[in-house]
């Protein structure tokens, strides 16, 4: 029998059906032990593609505009692999570019970037980073290759595709934007590093991604073969061959201090990810300042719900508050409502979907340990409803998976200095990057018209620029800010 075939659905009363009947009749066995069907594509408007219509993208034309990982990848993560019928657009390439491939890239050429600025080479002897945000990402990276290989062990591929985009996430969002610091050979947000130097926790960064870039890049290889080719020869020595060549990475049951690591980080990204929804919300700029943020952690997220000192100092920096109060009871800030949907279970209830509703309102509800809502008797499924916290107290409140944050969102005038502080760092920063100028340069700046923020703010201006401030040289720059106009001029510091 064969492993596996692969063949449309409409060979399933043809081809599949015959394979059947005579591997039975000859041979007393299956023809195959697993069999990849794959579903109908069709335009976008769902009407069959054709020729005569014209009512599908040009094929090359995509391939030529987003490139052939990108419309490999699509197709793959997508319903068409299980069977079911799609319906194609340039959309789903773009958002396979914007979500998988380009975050990828981007991380590589962000590593390319430092480590080239060290010039750093990898060590295939030097022992692993004990750095909690590298020993982290090592362990999500290890737990996707866990859940990617049972994927395909069992044929799935849109399902395997789909394991990638959370940990990406995390790679890019989490532990680049965290370590940053450490990768220019700085102190880290996170100061507790096992590191004895700036230069051995640099050398710690810089391994640790180049180590997961090159997972990363296995993993994917089966389903863009040119990105990952690229990335791999890259990094290797060329004497090494090409990456599908190389054996897929090997799996293993991870630590109990993997998993508590695992479960504490994404515990930590979710409270940013509430705060940050809140801030866009208000229409608050990350950049600004607030006073204080309350956070709720249930006690199901066990030793997670512990936040250490250094812990609460990456938060305030993240959420840019000044200070962070962690409470364990989320109906301490806010009440627990549930919002049923009611196209979904008005069917099933029938008369009684409004009592349900109301009293979903009230709070009158049960969340059961398997995530069902139980409301007057009636069990809710969890995609039927979902459990929403309301402000009793004041503040603006957010959350997710049972996380409860309370932001206070009063901008007073030390705090709207500080955030103008902010933003006239990032349009100098933005200056150095349109003249040419690379992170390591510095430069000798001057500024007219923010006497009020230089008063305040000056030592952090110039640690963030790279900067000393003296008679500067060079093109007047203006910048416009909350009405206030101010004058920038620098030059390359010999």
């Amino acid at each position: 029998p064969a492993d596996f075939i692969a063949e449309g659905i409409d060979q399933t009363r043809g081809w599949f059906y015959t394979l059947t009947v005579l591997a039975a009749a000859l041979f007393k066995k299956p023809a195959f032990h697993h069999c990849i069907v794959n579903g109908t594509v069709l335009a976008e408007d769902g009407k069959k593609m054709s020729k005569r219509l014209k009512n599908y993208p040009e094929p090359l034309g995509i391939a030529n505009k987003h490139g052939a990982d990108a419309v490999r990848f699509a197709l793959m993560s997508s319903p068409a692999v299980r069977g079911e019928d799609m319906r194609f657009s340039e959309k789903l390439v773009e958002e396979t570019l914007r979500s998988v491939l380009l975050p990828l890239w981007n991380t590589y050429a962000f590593f390319v970037t430092y480590a080239n600025a060290a010039n750093w080479q990898p060590s295939g002897t030097r022992t692993h980073s004990k750095h909690p945000l590298d020993l982290w990402i090592r362990a999500e990276v290890q737990d996707l290759t866990n859940r990617m290989t049972s994927e395909l062990d069992s044929y799935d591929l849109s399902a395997t595709c789909n394991e990638l985009h959370d940990t990406i996430d995390a790679l890019t969002n989490w532990h680049v934007r965290l370590s940053r610091r450490r990768f220019a050979g700085k102190s880290s947000i996170v100061n507790i590093s096992a590191a004895k130097s700036h230069e051995e926790d640099q050398e710690a960064a810089l391994q640790t991604l180049y180590d997961v870039l090159l997972t990363l890049s296995q993993l994917l290889a089966p389903f863009t073969p040119f990105i990952t080719e690229a990335i791999y020869l890259n990094l290797v020595p060329q004497e090494h061959g090409s990456i599908h060549l190389t054996d897929w990475p090997e799996t293993r049951a991870l630590t109990k201090a993997e998993q508590e690591l695992i479960i504490k980080n994404r515990m930590l990204r979710t409270v940013v990810s509430v705060g940050q929804r809140i801030r866009s919300e208000k229409k608050i700029k990350i950049r600004q300042p607030l006073q204080k943020a309350v956070i709720a952690i249930p006690r199901s997220f066990g030793s997670a719900s512990t936040l250490s000192s250094e812990e609460i100092a990456l938060l305030q920096e993240e959420l840019n508050v000044k200070n962070i109060e962690v409470v364990d009871d989320p109906g301490s800030l806010a009440k627990a409502i549930v919002q049923v949907d009611a196209r979904k279970v008005g069917p099933r209830l029938g008369a009684r979907v409004q009592d349900v509703i109301q009293a979903g309102k009230r709070g009158a509800f049960t969340e059961e340990a398997d995530g069902s809502i139980l409301i007057l008797d009636e069990r809710i499924a969890p995609d039927e409803a979902k459990i929403v916290f309301v402000s009793e107290k004041g503040g603006e409140i957010g959350s997710d998976r049972g996380i409860v944050v309370s932001l206070d969102c009063t901008v007073n005038p030390a705090l709207k200095l500080e955030g103008q502080a902010r933003d006239l760092i990032r349009a100098i920063q933005q200056l150095r990057k349109d003249n040419g100028l690379a992170m390591q340069d510095k430069i000798v700046l001057a500024i007219s018209g923010a006497e009020d923020i230089l008063a305040t703010h000056r030592a952090l201006i110039e640690q963030e620029t790279n900067a000393t401030f003296g008679d500067a040289k060079g093109e007047e720059h203006i910048i416009d800010m909350d009405a206030q106009k101010m004058t920038v001029q620098f030059h390359k510091k010999p």
